[in-house]
Order: structure tokens, then C-alpha cells, then sequence
């Protein structure tokens, strides 16, 4: 896999604790604990770090095992954590040595994601796994009032991790919008840290947005309370079975239906994973999207309500198979895609107005007679980008880019 193609917060995860920003006191403690384990001598046999998300708690762990050399195995959210699992998989990484008797560092991921159905004696094998384990065991969680961390907050050492500051999350995209060659002021950085909340992976995707966008502002980036919002809607959801409940949480939903349905649209699959939940969940977002285009033709508003139900009822009960998990949701990436579209269709439309003003030709012959005849010559000789970047005054990406697709 082509690392450049990772999603920002991903490609720029850091490796190295020295690397994570924020949360110091909470970073040093669970430095602290981990060295205790090293030394054979661990206080609490597992730990729990409570915080909202992107405040780096996972991200901690990642640059745990790269600095101690420690094998890391995840356990995570979309991962089946009943009873009968978590004693199979986890009590064997738990409790066995690794093969070059490194220690292992064993990460299970939203503990208070687990569900009482699906993941039913979850947090009781997990008990038992403590008590059993031969290497250390980290915990996340989001919710601090969640009652299924009662019995573990007994057991573990619990480090509280708190929303990024700005200065630091600032500092943060800045030196990421600086290693893509961005020119982003610092009014907009600071707009976009603000929006963020704390949540540092918000930022980072924020900034990744604005930057494939061609924006230069972060006006129109939905808020972080949007994106919670969201969330928490969508987990009540696709938690429901009762279809009066869905119908209330989608009514109860602050933005509108044409966004709703953006957000059920980029987010569906990760609830609806069998081919069959899938085509149902999407056959009914067909049937809305059908609706709103009736509405806004014949201005029939009466439509509506069968909208949401479609959006509601529909898309909920179309889970019948996949277990209810705690996931984290994207923002639509549809009207990202738009402005992408947008961004490059205007780029060309500026090399052909150059190309066509230099031959003294309309846009349309300086398309065919020499942009096609230029990409071919790239293509076969890729040092000619530079010659022609320079006289053309554009990226050198921008060749790139075009001459893949001739």
C-alpha cells in the first residue's frame, strides 16, 4: 500500500512518544507503568485511559510499543468481544510468551463500546484475563460514566486524558500543513484547532479537507459539536429496534435531511456489514433520495416524512445480522469529492487559456494540438516535467496527475 495515500490522520500518526502532543501528565504515568512492567514489577496488571476521542490515548499506546520495542496487539471496536471470544483470542496473547520473549502489549480498544447483546460477558472475561496475564494490558474508553468501566476502574490504572490545548493542536497542523507544501495562514490553522474542539484527528482531517479541496478558508467545515451530534444520533440509531425510537432520534437531529442523508450515505457500511443489510440499508437510501428529488420538482413537502422514515425506519431495521459497535463516523466526503472535481477541472481550463494565448489558437485547438501531444511527452520523458512546470507556471503534480489518465 502506498503510505501517501493514507488518510492524514493516519499517515501522520505519530511513532514516538516525544511526538504526541498534550496530555503530559497522563503520558508520563502510563510511560511510568509500562517501565514497571518492564522492570517485573507492575502496580496494576492492566490500564484504562479515559478521554474523549483524538486526545491520544490509541496513539499513545502506537508509540509505547515503538519505543520499548513491544509487540502490539489490537483488539478494537469492530472486532466481535463476547465472552467466548475475548477468552479464546485475548486470553491466548494474555497469557502466552512471545517468541522472542519481547513483552507484548495487548490494546482492547472502547471498552465502553461493548454491548450487552452481542458482546454479552465481555467485561467479565476481561476481569478474569487481568487477573491472568503475563504482559501489560491497555484499555480506552470514551465515556467516563459508562457503567460497564465499573468493575474495571477497580482493577485498572486509570489515566484521564483531556481535549488537546490549541496552541498545541496549532502547532500540530502546522507542521502537517507544512509537509504537504500548504500555504495555509495562520488564522485559518487557528479557525480550524478552534472548530476541532480538542479533537486533534478532527483537526488533522479538517486540514487534510481544505487542503484536496483547493479551499483556503475553513468556513463551511462542519463544527465538532456538529460531528458529536452526529455520532450520537447515529449510535441510538443503529442501537434501536423499535422503529418510533429511530423515527424520534432522527427528528431530534439537528441538521437537515439532505445532510442526513450525506451522513447515512458515507457511514451506512460500517453497520450494515453483510451484503444483504448492506443493499437493504442503501435501497432505502435510494427511496429517499427519490422522494427529496419528487419533493423539490412538484414542491410536494407532504413527501417529507416519508423521507425520513425511509432514513429512519428503514436504514435501522436493515441491521439484522452485524452486532451493534461503537464506531467513530466520517463527514461526508461527497461534497469533498465536488470541490476536488472542481479544483481540477479549473486547473486544466488555466493550462489550456496559457497554452492558447502562447499558440495564439482557441482553448479547443490548444487542447488537441498540443496538451495531449505535452502529457505523451511527460509520460515517455517524466524530466520534461520540470521544463514544462516552469514555463507554465504550475506543479509539477499537476503533470502528474494528468499524465496517468492519457
Amino acid at each position: 500500500m502506498n503510505h501517501k495515500n493514507l488518510p492524514w490522520p493516519e499517515l501522520h500518526r505519530p511513532t514516538s512518544l516525544v511526538q504526541l502532543a498534550g496530555n503530559v501528565d497522563a503520558i508520563r504515568g502510563l510511560k511510568e507503568w509500562v517501565q514497571s512492567w518492564i522492570r517485573g514489577s507492575p502496580t496494576k496488571r492492566a490500564a484504562l485511559l479515559i478521554g474523549p476521542p483524538g486526545v491520544g490515548k490509541t496513539a499513545s499506546v502506537g508509540a509505547l510499543s515503538h519505543d520499548y520495542d513491544l509487540e502490539l496487539v489490537e483488539f478494537n471496536s469492530s472486532d466481535k468481544r463476547n465472552k467466548g471470544s475475548i477468552e479464546n483470542q485475548v486470553w491466548k496473547a494474555a497469557t502466552q510468551q512471545t517468541l522472542d520473549g519481547r513483552l507484548r502489549l495487548l490494546l482492547l480498544d472502547e471498552v465502553d463500546g461493548l454491548s450487552g447483546t452481542s458482546d454479552r460477558g465481555g467485561v467479565g472475561a476481561i476481569l478474569k484475563i487481568v487477573e491472568d496475564t503475563v504482559h501489560p494490558i491497555i484499555m480506552t474508553a470514551n465515556d467516563p460514566s459508562s457503567p460497564r468501566l465499573k468493575d474495571l476502574l477497580k482493577i485498572c490504572k486509570v489515566f484521564k486524558f483531556d481535549p488537546i490545548e490549541l496552541n498545541d493542536m496549532v502547532a500540530v497542523i502546522r507542521e502537517i500543513a507544512a509537509a504537504h507544501d500548504s500555504t495555509f495562514t495562520d488564522d485559518v490553522l487557528e479557525g480550524i484547532a478552534d472548530r476541532a474542539g480538542g479533537d486533534l484527528r478532527a483537526a488533522i482531517s479538517d486540514l487534510e479537507t481544505l487542503f484536496v479541496s483547493g479551499r483556503t478558508s475553513d468556513v463551511g467545515l462542519p463544527s465538532r459539536d456538529v460531528r458529536r451530534e452526529v455520532r450520537d444520533a447515529f449510535g441510538r440509531l443503529f442501537m434501536t429496534t423499535d422503529p418510533e425510537a429511530a423515527r424520534r432520534v432522527v427528528s431530534e437531529l439537528d441538521i437537515d435531511h439532505n445532510q442526513l442523508l450525506l451522513w447515512l450515505e458515507e457511514n451506512v457500511h460500517l453497520h450494515l456489514t453483510t451484503l444483504e443489510e448492506l443493499d437493504q440499508g442503501l435501497e432505502y437510501l435510494s427511496l429517499a433520495d427519490l422522494s427529496l428529488g419528487r419533493i423539490w420538482r412538484r414542491q410536494n413537502w407532504k413527501l417529507l416524512a416519508y423521507v425520513y422514515d425511509f432514513l429512519a425506519i428503514g436504514v435501522s431495521a436493515s441491521r439484522k445480522v452485524t452486532p451493534y459497535r461503537s464506531v467513530e463516523y466520517s463527514q461526508p466526503s461527497w461534497p469533498m469529492l465536488i470541490w476536488r472535481g472542481n479544483r481540477k477541472r479549473d486547473k486544466e481550463s488555466d493550462l489550456l487559456l496559457k497554452l492558447s494565448r502562447i499558440a495564439s489558437v482557441s482553448k479547443r485547438r490548444a487542447a488537441r494540438a498540443y496538451r495531449d501531444a505535452m502529457f505523451e511527452m511527460v509520460r515517455q520523458n517524466p524530466r520534461l516535467k520540470e521544463a514544462f512546470s516552469d514555463w507554465l507556471e504550475v506543479k509539477e503534480g499537476f503533470f502528474d496527475e494528468r499524465s496517468s489518465r492519457h
